[in-house]
């Protein structure tokens, strides 16, 4: 479907709706369904061992994508959810969550600590944790708690690409983590983003999914102050286009009542996502990708 095409099914939708955001009246249309069909709870005791099946295991390092919109049947508050899982972890094990900041305004001042976060309500409670630690991107911000925190956050703000090599992103494969998205699918999984930085030297068309720099100001509640540049993203992505290429070898699905819940290890997922990038395979549909913006500029 052409962008013309799109635009105006988007502009017949909106009138048809009465508002705007269609993607958000869908979605709370879909969770109202659901709560008509899904209405045997989740124990608590279920939770836990599905949670520890998925690999979320003592010293592991875990990075949990989340809609807390999907907990109805699950008798716990966001900091309880948020405790369950770190007692599995253990002290050893780390915890970390996207929190990319609300505002994105890059003519104010980037408050790192306190800046509030539009990952869902699970992040925003977990950022408030007295011993988070949060990386510097006023995109792409990342929390994290646990011994493994300050190598996953620390040089965020020295990076030009929001999900390249130095990245929390890539870090995570350095570490061996583990990806989870309990009630947020294949289509909230951020490290898909990590093929684009990845491949932005190697092949022509992943440099056209970015235009120009976004700068800012930024700072910590302590009062330590900087500044941060970093590539800004452009284009139009449709995630679910990659997700039959990631199948059980790289990610894994369980389900407890509504509760749908995927696990995958960082290392072999962003691999499969650098892989598929080579290949031409890619979640975009604009800009267009052309076949032959996919040649490697290693194999010239």
């Amino acid at each position: 479907m052409s962008r013309t095409v799109r635009s105006s099914v988007k502009r017949v939708a909106q009138k048809l709706i009465g508002r705007s955001d269609v993607r958000g009246f869908l979605r709370q249309q879909k969770l109202w369904l659901s709560k008509k069909i899904y209405r045997r709870p989740v124990s608590i005791a279920k939770l836990r061992q599905q949670l520890i099946d998925l690999g979320v295991t003592p010293g592991r390092t875990l990075w949990v994508h989340s809609s807390w919109n999907e907990f109805y049947n699950v008798a716990l508050r966001p900091s309880e959810m948020i405790d369950l899982m770190r007692d599995l972890l253990g002290p050893g094990g780390t915890l970390a969550m996207p929190a990319f900041p609300m505002d994105h305004n890059p003519d104010k001042v980037f408050l790192v600590d306190r800046a509030p976060v539009y990952t869902g309500l699970l992040c925003e409670v977990f950022r408030r944790s007295p011993d988070a630690r949060r990386s510097i991107h006023l995109s792409s911000s990342v929390c994290a708690v646990g011994p493994n925190a300050d190598f996953l956050v620390r040089d965020h703000h020295l990076t030009l690409m929001p999900w390249g090599k130095e990245s929390p992103f890539c870090r995570l494969a350095e570490l061996d983590g583990r990806i989870l998205g309990i009630g947020a699918g294949f289509n909230f999984l951020t490290h898909l983003h990590t093929a684009e930085c990845l491949l932005f030297d190697e092949v022509p068309f992943f440099r056209s999914v970015f235009d120009g720099t976004i700068k800012y100001r930024w700072k910590r509640a302590g009062g330590e102050t900087g500044e941060h540049e970093y590539m800004r993203r452009i284009g139009d992505i449709r995630p679910q286009r990659l997700r039959r290429h990631f199948g059980p070898d790289i990610c894994v699905e369980a389900k407890l009542s509504n509760l749908r819940i995927l696990a995958a290890d960082a290392k072999p997922f962003i691999e499969r996502a650098v892989t598929l990038g080579r290949r031409g395979i890619t979640m975009y549909i604009q800009p267009v990708p052309r076949p032959e913006l996919f040649f490697s500029s290693k194999g010239r």
